[in-house]
């Protein structure tokens, strides 16, 4: 694992931040849960091509999310076999400490809404549409 991401993994798990992109020592930090931080770090219209990033669970919607922002390299925690899948085959370098066959609900009682949501998606294209229909849904639901 790069210095950058054992970094970043380091602020992850010892100040509590739940998501950590990194590259040459600077790095930008979130505490929100979800993929929230992803959109916001893919809406500020930063360039992240090349960059590391450390979260605490990756299912495919984060995992799409992570190529759209041109991360290479990950640390999960927790990582789902298809998310790890979906980011070997676009050439990002996975590391994780548990591989799952799914991420669940909160509830753990079913899949998360965000990867039925992209379940069947296989065009990195069409995934950030469903990811935000389904995080409107889940809003709505709340």
């Amino acid at each position: 694992m790069h210095g950058d991401l054992e970094s970043a993994k380091e602020l992850m798990i010892f100040e509590g931040y739940t998501c950590v992109i990194t590259l040459n020592g600077i790095s930008f930090k979130s505490r929100e849960a979800g993929v929230r931080p992803l959109l916001d770090w893919l809406y500020s219209g930063n360039k992240y091509s090349g960059w590391r990033l450390c979260d605490k669970v990756v299912g495919k919607a984060a995992a799409f999310l992570h190529i759209i922002l041109g991360v290479r390299e990950i640390y999960a925690e927790v990582i789902s076999e298809p998310a790890k899948a979906l980011l070997e085959e676009n050439n990002v370098t996975v590391n994780a400490d548990t591989i799952v066959p799914a991420i669940l609900n909160e509830t753990k009682s079913g899949p998360c809404p965000l990867e039925t949501a992209v379940e069947n998606i296989t065009d990195v294209n069409d995934s950030i549409m469903a990811i935000e229909l389904a995080l409107k849904r889940m809003e709505k639901n709340k």
